[in-house]
């Protein structure tokens, strides 16, 4: 079922997104980039700048019908970015199960276009049923098979309770709704993207902003410095420090950079959260080499004398013999000195 979808028919995806009646949504593509965010960053991953601003465009295309046919040269040169940053976003977007990629079936200038759907669009339904040509079953099959969490579903989902979705043979069937419903639920509880947001480390930075700020402007830039730093120091992978010890020193980073007067802020709070981050890395740096392993410090080895081991074993005694020679060798001696 899945070869379906690797292919799509240029012709029905240009007429749905033509009369597709459905608005963009800045809100949602709030969401749904966070998700995306929450997502990647459980596989260790964090997209920086360039790649961000890619996946802030898709996303927000997205919100309209739910399917968009984009090229990689497109994009480049509207976001004047590389083809390679185009290349990631579509990558992270198929990695992280949030979104359906596949390619144009026909025609001679959009064969390279690539197709992709947001699988918790209102429209999704309908889009494998009218694009793909899928069944009611098959529909049902396709949403449990790419896991994503019921809490972040569009907000206008509810509208969609009562679609009729048209299938191949012409009749129309009705999706048990409820039953869609519990295995979203049963999917929620699996994964283990189901953690509590107000724990997610993305929110703690946005709490954070806010009450430091009093709002959210440019807090996306903030953002893109700190998962940008995060990949960058995983990659390296020189102190070997763990996620929440990564989190704990973005988090401070942060707190520092926002807080600062305005007298010690020399170009903008941006770059000081930079030279805050690298500051505390190379501090952890030279902190662990500074300490040499006990292992390896080379010690010197004293020989131990032969005396040592009897210097508390009791002398012999001295014989009365031995006693008499003495005073008599003490007076010849004393003798001598006093004729001298």
């Amino acid at each position: 079922m899945k070869n379906k979808l690797k292919t799509t028919p240029n012709q029905a995806v240009q007429t749905f997104i033509t009369y597709g009646n459905q608005k963009g949504d800045r809100q949602l593509k709030e969401e749904r980039l966070q998700q995306l965010e929450e997502v990647l960053a459980t596989q260790g991953i964090y997209p920086g700048g360039k790649v961000h601003r890619v996946l802030e465009k898709l996303i927000y295309d997205l919100t309209y019908n739910g399917i968009i046919k984009v090229s990689r040269e497109h994009l480049s040169n509207k976001l004047e970015v590389g083809l390679n940053t185009i290349s990631t976003a579509f990558k992270y977007m198929e990695q992280s199960k949030l979104f359906i990629l596949s390619r144009n079936k026909s025609g001679k200038t959009n064969s390279g276009c690539r197709v992709i759907l947001d699988v918790q669009h209102v429209n999704f339904e309908s889009i494998l049923s009218s694009i793909y040509r899928l069944t009611a079953y098959e529909i049902a099959i396709l949403k449990e098979d790419f896991k994503y969490l019921s809490k972040h579903q569009n907000k206008h989902q509810d509208l969609a309770q009562n679609t009729v979705i048209s299938t191949s043979n012409g009749s129309n069937s009705n999706l048990n709704y409820n039953n869609q419903i519990k295995i979203l639920k049963d999917i929620k509880t699996s994964t283990k993207y189901s953690s509590d947001k107000k724990n997610n480390f993305y929110n703690r930075l946005q709490n954070l902003y806010q009450a430091r700020t009093g709002s959210l402007e440019g807090f996306k830039t903030f953002v893109c410095v700190i998962y940008g730093s995060m990949k960058k120091i995983k990659a390296e992978d020189k102190l070997g420090l763990s996620q929440s010890q990564l989190e704990t020193i973005m988090y401070q980073s942060l707190d520092v950079a926002i807080s600062a007067s305005d007298q010690y802020v020399k170009t903008n709070r941006v770059a000081l959260l930079s030279a805050v981050i690298r500051n505390k890395i190379n501090d952890l740096t030279v902190s662990n080499s500074s300490v040499a392993p006990r292992e390896n410090v080379a010690r010197k080895v004293e020989t131990v004398p032969e005396w040592f081991a009897t210097r508390y074993e009791s002398e012999e005694e001295i014989s009365e013999e031995k006693k008499a020679q003495f005073a008599q060798e003490r007076e010849r001696i004393l003798a001598m000195l006093g004729s001298i």
